[in-house]
């Protein structure tokens, strides 16, 4: 590939302000959306855990691939930026969970539900195996004793918790069905496809994700390589981090815009940041995309843009 084809921004015009504009969306939900989403008061609380650990990611990405860091620390590798691009995967989770709340407010009730069965089965999992063993006895009872305190404090039985199903996970969600998929789904199927696919393949340690678009492979090698071609290698990293820098950062605008196109929250100049933002990132491929085909009409039609484009 060119090691000059890469995107053309200034992380400046949108790292600092979209971590902000994060926060506020965050709080918003925290403290207003209980009372939009007609569901009980721990859906919006569930809802601001999950935009803070998107947040929580997207900071972690800049952190580690900081300048002075990269430049200055002589313990710095690429490596550690390469493996945690992965974590670009899980955000994407983060956006599927708020978007598929956001579809249906009840589904909130599943997704906690849910969350609580699997670990009551965890617990009781390590009941059986660990039975008569008096330190697990005394460990496994403390946990499922604050777990009947949580269930009981969301205002369900155990009984229910047991019968519920298992939330979906994206890929479950996507699979295909008699019926037309919904937009949000069409939407997320997007993060499924090319480009974002090598992310997960990464997380698995699947070999697709070493030799995809960029071949993330090559750095945790790269002493196997001979050493006139190692530089080039080592040069390539910068277009590596600006992509998944740069979707990690897509990501966190779309769960935003997402929040705000339902909410329609108000003050803290809203609008007119998500406006911003986009535009900041424009100089994405994946950006214009996402804009062009899912929030140039909405963003217009929920009057958080004036015009249909920025």
């Amino acid at each position: 590939m060119d090691l000059d084809d890469k995107p053309r921004i200034n992380a400046k015009t949108f790292q600092e302000p979209l971590a902000k504009l994060a926060e506020v969306m965050a709080q918003k939900v925290r403290r207003e959306g209980a009372a939009s989403l007609h569901a009980p008061d721990f859906v919006a609380e569930d809802m601001f855990t999950i935009i803070r650990q998107a947040l929580a990611t997207y900071h972690l990405l800049f952190y580690l691939n900081a300048d002075e860091r990269r430049e200055q620390d002589c313990y710095w590798n690429n490596n550690y930026g390469v493996v945690t691009a992965p974590l670009v995967r899980s955000m994407i989770d983060c956006l599927y969970n708020i978007t598929a709340i956001l579809e249906d407010p009840n589904r909130g009730v599943d997704y906690r539900k849910s969350g609580l069965k699997k670990r009551l089965a965890d617990i009781e999992e390590d009941e059986q195996n660990y039975a008569g063993k008096p330190e697990w006895d005394t460990y496994n009872g403390d946990q499922k004793w604050a777990l009947r305190n949580l269930i009981a404090g969301s205002g369900f039985t155990e009984d229910e918790v047991r019968q519920t199903k298992n939330w979906p996970t994206l890929g479950i969600y996507l699979q295909g069905k008699s019926v037309a998929m919904t937009s949000n789904q069409r939407f997320l199927k997007t993060f499924t496809h090319m480009q974002w696919r090598q992310y997960s393949a990464l997380s698995h340690g699947a070999y697709e994700g070493y030799i995809g678009e960029l071949p993330a492979g090559a750095y945790f090698i790269l002493d196997s390589f001979p050493h006139e071609i190692r530089p080039g290698i080592e040069k390539m990293y910068l277009a590596f981090l600006t992509r998944h820098i740069g979707r990690a950062a897509l990501i966190l605008l779309c769960l935003i815009t997402e929040i705000q196109m339902y909410f329609r929250f108000e003050g803290a100049d809203i609008n007119n940041r998500i406006v911003n933002m986009w535009d900041a990132l424009m100089g994405f491929f994946e950006a214009k995309e996402l804009y062009d085909e899912r929030y140039a009409a909405l963003m217009k039609e929920r009057g958080i843009a004036q015009s249909a484009s920025i």
